[in-house]
């Protein structure tokens, strides 16, 4: 190869290899703006706010609420947060992936383990966004903070009532969970105020097996007794009314009977006025009330003949018979 053609040679190789560098050079430019241009953009659904954290200048901007795009340099950090309504589930044996963490295992105020399941909600308020994230950058209030209150303030609501109370009174006991532990989120400073819309529900109080089967055993006893007294005052409402109409009918015979007396009294009277008898004429008195009596005994009766020795003769009616 003559020198003409060697300087030849090396020209069009060193041309190669910039264009080589160029073309590489170009291509990371082109990758490094696709990814600047995309990290400028953070997408913020419904129900979450978006603070900007900027590491450079030490700065948290104000929450963004979506949904909406925001641009951002690419070393600043969005971080997404909940505003929407949260919820924390208590409930099962840990195993149980609808529930964030097992039931509450608290102690009644007569020692009885309970096993307390709840649910728990709430919403953020955006005005404290900033302040929550500043003092809770890990975004773990859900996990480590109400929830930790929550089983605290359980069990020292349990302690203060019977086992026999919360079965008789869970509104009242659920209602004193509610505040217990409204009032420990509320003014906890960590939680900075950010919590509100809270809502409780108590959604079941386990008793161990024994003292379940006691519980309905005490039911059952119950409702037997009360049965027991129903019969008792169905008996002695019968009872009462037996002998109220007992004493009713006595009265209303004894009535009668005075009217009768009465009237075979007034009767007899008659019966001496109208033979020009004395009050004191027994036989024809007698003889008065032997005929209504013969009267009432023998209806059929159409003739009465009196002997001579005073002696009723009856005489049938001749229609009575065949």
């Amino acid at each position: 190869m003559n020198m003409e053609n060697k300087d030849r040679y090396q020209f069009n190789s060193s041309f190669g290899l910039l264009g080589y560098a160029v073309v590489i050079i170009v291509i990371l430019l082109a990758i490094f703006a696709a990814v600047f241009f995309l990290t400028m953009w953070v997408s913020v659904p419904v129900g979450n706010a978006v603070v900007l954290v900027d590491p450079l200048s030490g700065t948290i901007s104000e929450p963004t609420l979506g949904p909406t795009f925001i641009t951002k340099a690419p070393w600043v950090n969005a971080v997404q947060i909940t505003v929407s309504v949260d919820t924390i589930g208590m409930w099962g044996d840990g195993t149980d992936k609808t529930a964030d963490f097992p039931t509450i295992k608290s102690f009644s105020k007569d020692q009885l383990e309970m096993e307390i399941d709840v649910t728990i909600r709430w919403k953020l308020d955006t005005t404290k966004v900033n302040d929550l994230y500043e003092n809770l950058p890990q975004q773990n209030w859900k996990q480590d903070i109400i929830s930790s209150i929550a089983r605290e303030q359980i069990r020292i609501v349990t302690k203060d009532f019977s086992t026999i109370e919360t079965i008789e009174q869970r509104d009242f006991v659920a209602q004193t969970m509610r505040d217990a532990i409204w009032s420990k989120i509320s003014t906890s400073p960590t939680l900075a105020g950010a919590i509100i819309d809270f809502e409780f529900e108590l959604r079941n109080i386990g008793y161990p097996e024994k003292y379940t089967i006691s519980i309905e055993e005490k039911l059952v006893a119950e409702q037997q007794k009360i049965q027991a007294d129903f019969e008792k005052q169905i008996v002695i409402i019968e009872a009462t009314a037996t002998a109220e109409k007992i004493t009713i009918e006595a009265a209303a015979n004894a009535n009668a009977t005075v009217i009768e007396a009465n009237a075979t009294k007034e009767a007899i009277e008659l019966v001496l006025e109208a033979a020009g008898a004395s009050g004191d004429d027994t036989r024809l008195a007698e003889l008065y009330l032997t005929v209504q009596t013969l009267q009432q005994i023998a209806p059929d009766i159409d003739m009465l003949i009196m002997a001579p020795d005073g002696t009723p003769i009856l005489l049938p009616s001749t229609s009575s018979g065949d």
